[in-house]
């Protein structure tokens, strides 16, 4: 059976007092309830995304990787057809205990086709409906997606990449350091709670990739300035290159002001929101706005 192109799903707006959090593994490349926007159903986001599929997807299994993650690893019928690049999400329509509807976006983490297989990484932190859902769900559960999604690609022009961001940020990270083509060099700067929640990188052959595991302690997720700190201290390559900053609102705001002001072009700067601290996502799966 084909990919469903149409459903009469419809999600509510949620109660804006639920608390954020980097619920986003995430695929956003994120936070919790849905804080206002328009009603969009499935149909009318196909409408507007006319080059997503919608799929069926059936939990197959689960993995805890850290205290702070957990991957998913779903099954679909025809998951040959699902065509992305490294870093692009699919948008889930999470269930919430209530019975509504939570948009929220994640990132493509693995897609083994020969074995059916597609693993997506939810962060635990917080109390949004995607971590409630990623901490509760079991084999045989079904949720929707559609995707692929997302504008945000490996620049196989730069000399080189850097990574910098929270733990939400991490699947996206490792996505596209994976896919880097041999002779490429990469830096990423990562924040996370503490050395338990570090996780293994591999890079193909012939990419050179530097790890920075930047511990925040007690400091409370979207607070911390160790990414901010670390990137001051770092002595950034020459030649062209290409930064990807993921996160809290704020921090990837501030951090790409800093890289700017450092004298990268804006062009070579991809700055995406994954979350905003003490505001709910929005009814599209990103973080909300003043």
């Amino acid at each position: 059976m084909a990919p469903l192109t149409l459903c009469n799903l419809v999600f509510v707006i949620a109660n804006p007092n639920d608390t954020a959090s980097p619920d986003r593994g995430g695929a956003d490349r994120s936070g919790t309830g849905d804080s206002g926007g328009s009603d969009l159903g499935t149909s009318a986001l196909l409408t507007r995304l006319p080059e997503a599929l919608l799929w069926e997807l059936t939990v197959s299994g689960s993995t805890v990787l850290t205290p702070s993650m957990r991957r998913i690893s779903f099954a679909a019928p025809n998951l040959s057809d699902l065509r992305y690049e490294p870093g692009q999400d699919l948008m889930f329509a999470i269930p919430g205990s209530d019975g509504r509807t939570f948009r929220r976006r994640y990132t493509i983490r693995q897609l083994d086709v020969p074995g059916g297989r597609l693993d997506v990484d939810f962060v635990l932190h917080g109390d949004g409906p995607g971590a409630r859902w990623a901490e509760g769900t079991k084999p045989g559960d079904t949720v929707e997606a559609i995707g692929p999604r997302g504008k945000v690609l490996v620049d196989r022009a730069a000399g080189w990449h850097l990574f910098l961001g929270d733990e939400s940020a991490l699947p996206v990270t490792a996505a596209m350091i994976e896919s880097l083509d041999s002779g490429s060099r990469a830096v990423a700067l990562v924040e996370v709670d503490g050395p338990d929640d570090e996780q293994a990188i591999s890079a193909p052959a012939g990419v050179e990739v530097d790890v920075h595991w930047l511990h925040r302690g007690r400091t409370a997720a979207g607070k911390s300035t160790v990414l901010a700190d670390e990137l001051a201290a770092l002595a950034l390559p020459d030649g062209r290159g290409h930064a990807y900053v993921n996160g809290e609102m704020k921090t990837v705001n501030g951090l790409r002001a800093a890289l700017v002001q450092r004298g990268m072009d804006p062009a070579t700067v991809s700055a995406k929101p994954y979350w905003r601290h003490g505001v709910a996502n929005a009814a599209h799966g990103e973080p909300g706005r003043d």
